[in-house]
């Protein structure tokens, strides 16, 4: 995969809300040191969840640059393709 396939995955603090993703790429870089820090992302079952509010399965590792590359599983935020709280239509 080329670096110009992949975008941004975007995090915000907020003052007494927390993190908010802004953006989520379909596909995405992140270099490894970020899952050390642990502060907005976990790993379940292979996959990152960063904030609670997006899940990225590891599709592949980058030797010349040490980054993963991601693939985009499951976006909560409001208003995106997995928000549970949206309105189904019938």
């Amino acid at each position: 995969m080329a670096d110009s396939e992949c975008g941004d995955i975007q995090i915000s603090r907020h003052l007494g809300i927390g993190l908010k993703v802004e953006a989520a790429a379909q596909r995405a870089k992140m270099h490894v040191d970020a899952l050390a820090s642990g502060m907005y992302l976990r790993v379940e079952n292979g996959d990152i969840v960063i904030a609670d509010q997006v899940v990225y399965r590891i599709t592949g590792y980058d030797t010349a640059d040490c980054t993963l590359t991601l693939e985009l599983l499951k976006d909560w935020r409001p208003g995106q393709k997995d928000d549970p709280n949206a309105e189904t239509q019938t």
